[in-house]
């Protein structure tokens, strides 16, 4: 599987790096939600079906366009990207922040593996390291081990999160060749969103705490606009033309805008960490989008 990357790499890169920085937002966003009485079920339900509705609108008549494979493609992809999410928030009730982030943000190195086996693609050496550097960037921005490393059943579930981020990503580019991105898009939110609802009793969710909080109603609407329907409709898109690590790798730095948000937010204070692990972050992007680190003739295609 060859993917053509001389068309609009510098503007599908862009756009991937402004998905992380609003998902890196997404964290202020959360807290406003989590302040106001919407808890993490509550959000994901608001948050996919305002991205389903906002996608609806605006694809209109074109929906009469979707076909049954897509049909297919989307409920496998919006199934793996649903159980992502749901594990995800079940291992938060059991671990620290610090330790989900870093534990959920270790897709980015199984996603080369991963994609060897599913796609046939034997990722490049540079792929590799900067994976590496990547998820050490991750690690000095989360961990902190001044208590000792303690593995909990939150941190399993953190790092099967990880697995299943992992497989979406890679699922997501085995199959969407052909299909048109904002209706592979909609369709997934669509089933990721009917699994939100099917699954918010588990949750224990109180409706009647919604209206109460006008910021926290503001920030959910912003979270299902922007981080949910904008966001994944750009990593739909990039994800047909760049291979799905160098996607993963890109995405990863959600970690380091979220510290970044956080602390211009006053929820944390500015520390050498943040220097250190966004520096490390920045590096692995450099080594693996540019030719900075090599003195070898850029390709017209890439196989990663």
């Amino acid at each position: 599987m060859r993917f053509d990357m001389t068309k609009s790499k510098a503007a599908l890169t862009g756009a991937l790096l402004l998905a992380s920085v609003i998902w890196g937002a997404g964290v202020i966003f959360m807290q406003i939600c989590i302040d106001g009485g919407l808890e993490t079920g509550l959000q994901m339900f608001f948050r996919f079906w305002v991205g389903t509705c906002c996608l609806g609108i605006l694809l209109n008549k074109k929906l009469r366009q979707i076909s049954t494979r897509l049909v297919v493609c989307s409920l496998l992809c919006g199934t793996l990207l649903f159980f992502s999410f749901f594990i995800l928030t079940l291992g938060l009730e059991s671990t620290t922040p610090a330790n989900s982030a870093f534990l959920s943000a270790s897709s980015v190195m199984l996603v080369p593996f991963i994609s060897w086996v599913m796609l046939k693609i034997r990722p490049e050496k540079k792929v590799f390291a900067g994976c590496f550097l990547c998820l050490l960037g991750v690690a000095i921005l989360s961990l902190q081990l001044k208590g000792g490393l303690h593995f909990t059943v939150g941190d399993s579930l953190s790092l099967l999160s990880a697995v299943f981020f992992s497989l979406y990503t890679c699922t997501v580019a085995k199959v969407s060749g052909g299909l048109d991105a904002s209706l592979f898009t909609f369709v997934q939110l669509l089933v990721t969103a009917l699994w939100s609802t099917v699954t918010l009793p588990l949750s224990g969710a109180d409706f009647s705490v919604v209206g109460q909080n006008l910021p926290a109603l503001g920030a959910v609407i912003f979270l299902g606009v922007f981080n949910t329907g904008l966001c994944y409709l750009i990593q739909m898109v990039a994800q047909k033309s760049l291979p799905p690590t160098r996607v993963s790798l890109i995405l990863s730095s959600e970690s380091l805008f979220g510290a970044v948000f956080s602390v211009l937010a006053g929820y944390d204070p500015f520390s050498i960490r943040l220097v250190v692990g966004g520096s490390i972050m920045l590096c692995a992007i450099l080594l693996v989008e540019t030719n900075l680190f090599s003195f070898s003739k850029k390709k017209k295609l890439v196989n990663q």
